[in-house]
């Protein structure tokens, strides 16, 4: 019995631990890492000039463009966007440090550090930076709002 006891207390400490190095609760943990990724809304560049991208401005587009970024627990990324049809992938790995998310691409490019805000209640990530703003929602959720639009 007290091994059991014992995997299981050191399970939950290393929860715990993994969720107060990145200052997000185990829930918005498991839930920016899954598997199905998140699906990108919004992107608005603010260096002077508000502007919105024209492919995420908060509506789909699925026939001109769409992307995905997904965070895998092994701390790599994938990231996937499509504009006009064209596939831009991208890939790499990640780091989270309480709530700052950098990215380093295939290429070791540094994107970053985003801070990011993970709303489990609506399923959506926030990650900005002083001059970028990126909204993205979790991908099996983008998908159950559009089943429930075409029904």
């Amino acid at each position: 019995m007290a091994p059991i006891f014992l995997r299981t207390s050191l399970l939950i400490a290393a929860a715990a631990l993994l969720s107060a190095d990145s200052g997000l609760s185990t829930d918005q943990l498991k839930m920016l890492k899954d598997p199905g990724g998140w699906d990108y809304i919004t992107m608005t560049n603010n260096g002077g000039i508000q502007t919105e991208h024209t492919c995420f401005d908060g509506k789909p587009h699925p026939d001109e463009c769409s992307g995905r970024l997904k965070l895998s627990p092994d701390n790599t990324f994938t990231q996937e966007v499509t504009i006009h049809g064209q596939i831009v992938p991208r890939h790499g790995t990640y780091t989270l440090e309480d709530d700052q998310l950098t990215f380093f691409d295939e290429l070791e490019t540094r994107d970053g550090p985003y801070t990011i805000e993970v709303d489990a209640e609506k399923k959506s990530l926030v990650m900005y930076m002083p001059q970028v703003r990126v909204e993205l929602i979790l991908h099996k959720t983008l998908h159950d709002k559009k089943r429930k639009e075409t029904k």
